[in-house]
């Protein structure tokens, strides 16, 4: 029997021996292994300060980790790390491909610039065995920080906060799934994705593919001069990430242009291809709607070589309101208008630190039909022009009409210049131009009113006098009355009269 149980014992120990020499063999968590599998997934040199490895449970820890794309003094590294934890298993040593449990990333730095590419020539790599055959069960990087830096001068770089990420099913040459929320920079808000993204080719990042959803909650646009409003999106993604085609919703209850504080409800349905790596946007189609009004747009908001983004647009309005447009760019609170609006534009907004307002520079063409101004004492104004230009007789309670306009218009520092104004009411219809001032409200139009029959047969007095005197100057052939007119004051405090210095 003792010889029995010696011969087991022996057989134990032989047993154990060779375990402890196959786990020897195949032991991943040495500073070797671990630095070698870093260079050959990053393509970069890999510093680790400090490294420490337990056999029970299997795992290690490396601190102080930097990654760099090269060795040149100056150069700021892809990535630092203050701690790496991975986790396996004793199984998972002797299956292939070999399998890590789980990675905690602690306190990681990312770098990202399209400078580090031009930096200088890549690190040689470090030997260490085949270390592609490996599959990881799940990375955490909770609390990280992403920097995007376009290289140009002078501009900071986007700084993303990530306060959760875990990726699961990490295989060398397949995507990786990924859950994450952060902190967006411009405008600052907050995000939550998932989907998938990779495989990755350290050689080209920005070719990495990526598909999936994301939330956007609480975007502040008051960041961007001349806007305001609290943005919250939808939406779904797909492509490379220079290249992703992104489709979803916007809604902006309290969204306004300054330095108007008035605000209005704006919604957007979007396809956009958007470029991950530089932030440059590509507006496929755009269904704008706000209040009653709907607006279609395609464009772009892109670098042009300088700091900041430019937005170039072309928009069309089919069906809408001149309300929703003064509700939104007027003064005042109450619009002084109604009626219907149609348009054609092309808007372009160069970066800066002005109000919005001041940056537009539009140009396009309008229509406004079935107009009413809203104060009573104004659109009396306008009955009683139309109760003249058709012959009738002044009286108290003139008949209520609308106006139609349409015309040309090119806006640039806050100032719309209109060409080819036609104004009508029923007798009479003005051909004008001049200028509007959306900050200023200020109106300077000038140019003829044609009119069906002679205003002094609707006027008595000194004024009737004063028309029959400037009538023989003012007639067309079979064209009716021509009168010079002008329109100044305020959208809010209109003023009509002769025009006698043309």
């Amino acid at each position: 029997m003792r010889r029995w149980i010696l011969i087991a014992l022996g057989v134990v120990v032989a047993i154990i021996a060779t375990g402890f020499t196959i786990v020897a063999m195949h032991w991943p968590f040495t500073q070797a292994s671990v630095t070698a599998g870093l260079q050959e997934k990053f393509g970069s040199r890999v510093e680790i300060k400090s490294f420490r490895s337990n056999y029970f449970p299997p795992m290690c820890v490396a601190e102080g980790v930097t990654l760099r794309r090269n060795t040149q003094a100056g150069v700021t590294p892809i990535a630092t790390v203050a701690r790496l934890t991975i986790e396996g298993s004793y199984p998972g040593f002797f299956v292939t491909p070999k399998r890590i449990s789980h990675v905690t990333v602690e306190g990681l730095h990312v770098f990202a610039s399209a400078a580090s590419e031009k930096a200088g020539p890549a690190a040689p790599p470090v030997q260490g065995g085949d270390q592609t055959k490996i599959q990881i069960g799940e990375i955490t990087a909770d609390d990280s920080v992403v920097e995007f830096s376009s290289g140009e001068a002078g501009a900071k770089p986007m700084r993303f906060e990530i306060h959760k990420l875990t990726i699961n099913d990490v295989s060398e040459g397949q995507p990786l799934a990924f859950h994450v929320a952060l902190t967006n920079p411009l405008p600052p808000g907050e995000i939550r994705a998932e989907g998938e993204f990779g495989p990755l080719d350290t050689s080209k990042p920005e070719e990495a593919p990526a598909s999936g959803s994301y939330t956007f909650e609480r975007a502040n646009l008051g960041v961007f001069p001349g806007i305001g409003g609290t943005l919250y999106s939808t939406g779904k993604f797909e492509g490379k990430l220079n290249q992703l085609e992104v489709a979803g919703m916007t809604d902006t209850p309290d969204f306004n242009v300054s330095p108007n504080p008035h605000t209005v409800h704006l919604r957007t349905q979007y396809h956009a291809v958007v470029n991950g790596w530089n932030g440059d946007v590509s507006l496929k189609s755009v269904k704008a709607q706000m209040n009653s009004s709907t607006v279609l747009a395609r464009g772009e908001i892109a670098s042009k070589g300088g700091p900041g983004k430019t937005i170039s647009l072309t928009g069309i309005e089919n069906e809408g309101s001149i309300k929703d447009w003064l509700e939104l760019l007027a003064h005042s609170h109450h619009p002084k208008m109604t009626g219907t609006m149609k348009f054609r534009t092309i808007v372009y907004v160069a970066p800066g630190q002005q109000d919005f307002l001041k940056r537009v520079n539009l140009r396009g063409d309008f229509e406004i039909g079935n107009a009413e101004f809203a104060k009573p004492a104004t659109q009396e104004k306008v009955n009683q022009l139309s109760q003249a230009a058709r012959g009738q007789k002044p009286d108290d309670a003139p008949e209520s009409v609308f106006e139609n306009m349409r015309g040309h218009v090119e806006m640039e520092n806050a100032v719309a210049n209109v060409s080819d104004l036609y104004f009508g009411v029923p007798g009479a219809l003005a051909h004008m131009h001049g200028t509007y001032g959306i900050e200023s409200d200020k109106i300077d139009l000038h140019g003829n009113l044609r009119v069906d029959q002679k205003l002094s047969k609707s006027s008595s007095g000194l004024k009737s006098v004063f028309l029959k005197l400037i009538e023989p100057a003012m007639k067309k052939k079979k064209a009716g009355e021509i009168v010079p007119v002008k329109i100044t004051g305020t959208m809010k405090e209109p003023s009509y009269g002769l025009d006698i210095v043309k």
